[in-house]
């Protein structure tokens, strides 16, 4: 009778483990993700908070204006707010675009019908999962300007040097991270969660 015990605890077990493990594991698994998600939002915001200042009208990749005071400040290129991401084991891809009315090359734009508003991105080409994609653009509905801008530095010639323009416009920081959950690599499975934050503040210049 013992030993009949014993191995009715042990098919009880065997029976039970997996969807107890699949559990725990999927309890985990949602907590990474909740944790990705709020980074994410966290360095959306601060990236925007940044992108308002006039230090950073030059560049969205070099260190601001700031660092040729008499007393240098120490802040870095604005593309860094993103790397907040990297301790949680995900990249970074930012590019300029290669004209100042048109996306980077791995997202397109589609407009909102209030040109005051921001637009809907979408991400498009090879997309890698556990990787954040940025996008940096200012809202201008004045006439004869672009609308939105992007930084496009072989672009300055015909509009400025400037990535963003003065006259208290929008900004827009759209940061995109499709991940995949452990369990679905575990259980072969091939969907992925797209998180999507986005923060918009007007220019302080």
């Amino acid at each position: 009778m013992r030993y009949r015990a014993r191995g009715q605890a042990l098919l009880e077990f065997a029976l039970i483990a997996p969807v107890l493990l699949l559990m725990i594991g999927a309890t985990v698994d949602l907590g990474r993700g909740l944790l990705i998600y709020t980074m994410l939002q966290g360095a959306s915001r601060d990236m925007a908070r940044q992108a308002v200042l006039g230090y950073y009208s030059g560049s969205n990749t070099l260190p601001p204006t700031c660092t040729a005071l008499a007393t240098p400040c120490t802040l870095g290129p604005l593309t860094n707010g993103a790397h907040q991401l990297d301790a949680l084991g995900m990249s970074v891809v930012y590019q300029d675009s290669s004209a100042i009315s048109s996306p980077p090359s791995y997202g397109t734009y589609a407009a909102n019908a209030n040109p005051l508003l921001p637009g809907t991105i979408t991400l498009t080409g090879a997309i890698n999962a556990s990787t954040v994609y940025a996008f940096v653009y200012e809202l201008d509905a004045r006439g004869g300007n672009p609308n939105p801008r992007w930084s496009c530095p072989t672009c300055s010639g015909a509009n400025g040097a400037a990535v963003r323009t003065s006259g208290h416009q929008l900004v827009v920081v759209d940061l995109k991270l499709q991940w995949k959950p452990v369990l679905n690599t575990l259980l072969g499975i091939p969907s992925v969660i797209t998180f999507d934050s986005q923060s918009v503040e007007r220019l302080e210049y």
